[in-house]
């Protein structure tokens, strides 16, 4: 039984025309945080019946409603969007797990040496991706963006150029919470993706066979408790003077990423921990050997060529490896 992934760079949109049996996995799609959101329930290993996994699901959903109302830099209303319109006069008090997100974030600033920085929004709107323009970035440090303040569990912006976007790793943080919930609710064996970038695997599939992501190039991974991340420098471009430029920001350089790699993908237990490697690794290249741990898998895509296959974790392997269908 293969995951209900098809043979496509990255995770697959849609669950229709893969086989699993209707009667063995309660499914729920839904779209939000400008993707497509799919839970797949095993119900015979769960304690509930189908009715009752899709109620736990469309629980979970209004989750992710809730983390996209927080983290949208298009809704006026976000916390996140509060945090961008504030000066650096301003403190604002955060919710403990706004406050936990963030300061998570920093923590992942620093282990990937700064490649890694949800203050690269600044850049996003610099560079026009946001239907903003800041042409002037001169003396702009991303490592010095905000201070945090652990008593008040607030935040105050260094400059008022800083911007903060969580696009990066928002769905791998996501995925992590509906997973805990799942689990809470005695519920181990399951598949969450959220769009073409990040998924989970829970437990094992039908017939006991791991669950299955494709990543192109004929290579697929095995995810038992695991998680995959995937970063991608051409998913969304920019024309300027006739040079197309990538959304992915090099926070170093303040400018869109060049160098040659075109996708990174990092399997992890944390799906959240998985987005931040992809993108730092997609940034940085030569970080794929320091992240790379035996906690971590790393597949690094540089062009048409052969992929760099970092892979501890022994979850890699391509369809000439296929033992079963």
């Amino acid at each position: 039984m293969h995951s209900p992934l098809t043979r496509k760079p990255c995770v697959h949109q849609s669950l229709k025309g893969n086989r699993f049996s209707e009667d063995f996995y309660a499914p729920l799609a839904f779209d939000a945080m400008g993707c497509r959101f799919e839970i797949i329930v095993d119900v015979n290993r769960s304690p509930f019946d189908q009715g009752d996994c899709i109620a736990v699901c469309e629980d979970l959903r209004e989750l992710v409603f809730d983390w996209h109302s927080r983290l949208s830099v298009f809704e006026p209303g976000s916390i996140i969007s509060q945090i961008n319109r504030s000066n650096s006069e301003t403190n604002l008090v955060l919710d403990d797990d706004m406050y936990s997100l963030i300061s998570m974030c920093e923590d992942l600033r620093i282990e990937t040496g700064g490649m890694f920085n949800i203050a690269a929004g600044s850049l996003m709107q610099a560079h026009g991706f946001q239907n903003e323009s800041l042409n002037d970035l001169a003396g702009l440090d991303l490592n010095k963006a905000f201070e945090l303040d652990p008593k008040q569990q607030s935040i105050q912006k260094i400059d008022n150029r800083i911007a903060l976007d969580f696009g990066a790793i928002a769905k791998g943080f996501v995925l992590d919470e509906i997973k805990s919930e799942l689990i809470e609710n005695g519920i181990t064996n399951a598949f969450v993706h959220g769009g073409t970038s990040s998924a989970t695997g829970i437990g094992l599939g039908q017939h006991n066979k791991h669950w299955r992501v494709d990543i192109g190039n004929n290579y697929f991974v095995e995810l038992n408790d695991l998680s995959i991340g995937v970063s991608e420098n051409i998913s969304n471009t920019i024309s300027k003077n006739g040079i197309e430029y990538g959304h992915v920001m090099n926070p170093q350089t303040l400018a869109s990423v060049d160098n040659n790699v075109s996708r990174v993908v990092c399997i992890h237990r944390s799906a959240t921990i998985a987005d931040a490697y992809s993108t730092a690794c997609c940034v940085s290249p030569s970080l794929k050997e320091k992240l790379n741990n035996d906690s971590c898998s790393l597949i690094v895509f540089e062009n048409d060529e052969e992929p760099t296959i970092f892979d501890p974790l022994g979850v890699v392997r391509t369809y000439s490896e296929d033992c079963y269908e």
